[in-house]
């Protein structure tokens, strides 16, 4: 199993809105996607700036299927865009 966990801190004057349909998004089709065994989006309590995604993968192989899908090669960079310094990734292996 594979844990990433990806941080990232929203620009300022970014809508809830704006964020969340994007975000949504790859969540729910992420979760569809071979081999994903969790994908969610969390909202920090002590920082209201700051987003987490935690996901859960069965193999490499799947990993890397997912990081070249449509949705995520179309999503993220348009989350990217609105933080101020892209996504920081924490890897676990299990």
């Amino acid at each position: 199993m594979i844990r990433l966990n990806g941080f990232f801190q929203v620009k300022a004057g970014v809508s809830e809105a704006q964020l969340k349909a994007l975000t949504d998004e790859l969540v729910e089709k992420s979760l569809n996607d071979e081999g994903n065994h969790g994908y969610d989006l969390f909202h920090s309590s002590t920082r209201p700036d700051v987003y987490l995604f935690c996901e859960t993968w069965e193999s490499e192989e799947l990993l890397n299927k997912h990081s070249h899908s449509e949705h995520f090669t179309r999503l993220v960079p348009q989350i990217e865009a609105l933080t101020l310094d892209g996504l920081h990734l924490e890897r676990f292996d299990r």
